[in-house]
């Protein structure tokens, strides 16, 4: 089963050419407004991103302004309000914008043809609308002759990061709470701020997560961009006003050094492949298939569709995740795992693979400056805590690449590939210094067998890779000298893994049986091995699912950890055999919308699918993980529809 990774977009820094695909270079949120809102969006996509833009004049010309004509600004919770404003009556668009700079919070203004005024946070989207005149806080932070841009050193959560790769991350103490009120929280008094709350603690917080510290980093000296999480913004701004802002309960993260993967007797991976398109037919591409990142919430999160906690009720202690955008911040879904008790397996995008501009295919598959440019901004965004230190405890694993055996032509290259992203991955750890909670590392090689009668499906690709590592990468044909001792970090961090469509007896028989007489499982040398996509087509899977966990518990296979069920939701918008997989469909309802990277989509309510001879999917895999063979209850269950959709088909 061949995934499509992420389309992340990347975001290359201002150029001297002003014209409309200039600013489409700088963001992709801006591919569906006209040539001079295109400018004005991607300036101030850059503004949210951590640019801090300098004029080279006090004021700005008829032509530099940065208003966007047609145009209303709608927050993701289809409010056309901030909480807390009301509509004013102004005579002016800069009137309007002049309001929006004195009000706390806001990030756009909309100006309607009737003199209206309304304001919108920072979580919101430009919609059309004939006579409307909408843009940003200020236009000066957005706009000077030229487009030359200042870098701040406080954003890794940034356009600029996408155009160099000397940045350092820096080298302040996220909040040393052994020196402040939270050494010993008080556990009866804390509370963490929620939407739902009253109050402005929340907004105040997601005010300065998302703008505040790229628009002045001094007021957040203990705070990073991108990487500190919500609850140490809430105990800054709760030691700075604490009448303003209770002490939040903080996470407690675990510390270790060895790879949880790695360790015996790591519990049974029960896990579900998450690619959750919101596409619903394939008249529509996909922008961005990054599900990690904090917008699409609206699919995984609690205030969202619910997805994350749907997937613990299952009986799930592990996600399978595709895409992987290098330029936006992945700590709240980390931290959101973490709380559920869900271990994350996050990939490398095939953007830099074979996809980007400059990807390794075009390099002969020497992939090391791709993967560690790319990785290197993961690292400053979330995958790591403790002033990246650590890794984040919820990130368990990395798959380096999604069936290279499949990508990669010809197939004698593929080592040279693998063995430079390999190496990437631990000059990046270097590089920006961490030492604790290592993650495992792997390849997640297809079912294909490569060797002739006497091969192994996923396993000849395995050992082919090992030997190449020992025989030494740098001799032809892989012609790759490695910078690190790829052998002992293998040793080290590395564990196997493969996809499948087979049934659990075949993959017994075909792999299982022949992994524990491999060289993987020795005396000398411990891989365990796991299945990144499991789910046959084509029978029931009422006890295959189930077969297969009980395969993980049996000592006779003391190496296998388990599998990730293929997949949580339908592709819709791949069509074809795709279609065959998915463990919920999407209904009539319409939830919420959903803007991602300048396009909007309607999330839908699930509806649980039937495998080949009827059987519900979810009720086989929940019995397989536990939980019973009942449907699970959903949190959108009791939402109300709405009555429509600005979304893509």
């Amino acid at each position: 089963m061949l995934r499509a990774t992420a389309l992340c977009l990347l975001v290359t820094t201002a150029r001297t050419d002003t014209s409309s695909d200039a600013a489409l270079d700088l963001d992709d949120e801006c591919v569906q407004l006209g040539s001079s809102s295109a400018e004005a969006c991607a300036l101030d996509a850059l503004q949210r991103r951590g640019l801090q833009l300098q004029s080279g004049s006090s004021g700005l010309s008829k032509e530099e302004t940065c208003f966007q004509e047609d145009t209303y600004f709608r927050q993701w919770d289809n409010e056309i309000r901030m909480l807390g404003t009301r509509k004013s009556h102004e005579h002016s668009a800069e009137m309007c914008q002049e309001r929006c700079q004195q009000t706390h919070g806001c990030a756009h203004f909309s100006f309607w043809p009737n003199g209206e005024c309304t304001l919108v946070n920072l979580h919101s989207f430009p919609v059309h609308h004939k006579g409307g005149i909408a843009g940003p806080r200020s236009c000066k932070k957005y706009l000077h002759s030229g487009f030359k841009a200042h870098v701040q050193d406080v954003a890794p959560d940034s356009a600029w990061i996408a155009a160099t790769s000397t940045y350092q991350p820096p080298k302040k103490s996220i909040l040393n709470f052994a020196h402040s009120p939270f050494s010993e929280p008080d556990l009866k008094n804390c509370r963490t701020a929620e939407s739902s709350h009253k109050g402005t603690c929340y907004e105040d917080v997601d005010w300065a997560m998302h703008t505040g510290i790229y628009e002045k980093s001094s007021d957040y000296p203990e705070l990073s961009a991108g990487a500190s999480s919500f609850e140490e913004f809430q105990a800054d701004l709760h030691l700075k006003e604490p009448k303003r802002c209770p002490q939040p309960c903080l996470l407690e993260y675990a510390d270790y050094s060895v790879p949880s993967f790695k360790e015996p007797g790591y519990r049974v991976m029960k896990g579900i492949s998450y690619g959750a398109s919101p596409l619903k037919t394939m008249q529509s591409h996909l922008m961005n298939d990054d599900f990690m990142a904090e917008i699409p919430g609206g699919l995984w999160a609690d205030w969202g569709r619910g997805d994350m906690q749907l997937i613990k009720d299952i009986g799930a202690n592990s996600m399978r995740m595709y895409g992987n955008d290098a330029n936006t911040s992945h700590r709240t879904f980390l931290d959101t795992a973490m709380n559920k008790g869900i271990d994350i397996i996050a990939g490398m995008s095939d953007f830099g693979f074979i996809q980007g501009p400059d990807n390794c295919l075009l390099h002969k598959y020497y992939c090391y400056d791709e993967a560690y440019f790319y990785f290197h901004k993961n690292l400053l965004l979330g995958f790591t805590i403790d002033n990246f230190k650590k890794y984040h405890p919820a990130l368990k694993a990395l798959i380096l690449a999604n069936e290279p055996d499949l990508k990669v032509q010809p197939r004698h290259l593929t080592c040279r590939a693998m063995a430079s992203i390999f190496d990437a991955i631990l000059d990046a750890e270097k590089d920006v210094g961490i030492t604790g909670n290592p993650i495992a590392l792997t390849i997640t090689w297809s079912f294909a067998n490569f060797h002739g009668p006497k091969g192994t499906p996923a396993l000849g690709q395995m050992e082919d890779f090992w030997k190449c590592l020992q025989d030494g990468p740098e001799k032809a044909p892989t012609n790759y000298t490695p910078k690190n001792d790829l052998v002992t970090a293998f040793k080290q961090r590395f564990v196997n893994s493969f996809n499948t469509a087979n049934a659990a007896k075949d993959v017994k028989l075909m792999f299982l049986d022949r992994y524990k007489k491999s060289s993987f499982w020795t005396d000398d040398l411990k891989i365990p091995v796991f299945i990144g996509e499991f789910h046959s087509v084509r029978h029931g899977m009422k006890d295959d699912l189930s077969d297969m966990i009980a395969f993980a518990k049996s000592e006779e296979y003391p190496f296998f950890m388990g599998y990730n069920f293929f997949e949580f939701s339908r592709r819709y918008d791949k069509g074809g055999p795709e279609m065959e997989f998915g463990m919920f469909g999407y209904g009539d309802c319409v939830l919420r919308d959903m803007n991602y990277t300048g396009q909007v989509y309607t999330i839908w309510n699930l509806v649980p699918m039937n495998d080949k001879e009827g059987y519900p999917l979810v009720k086989s895999l929940k019995a397989a993980f536990g939980t019973g063979r009942t449907l699970p209850m959903m949190l959108h269950s009791s939402a109300d529809c709405q009555l429509g959709t600005m979304g893509v088909p």
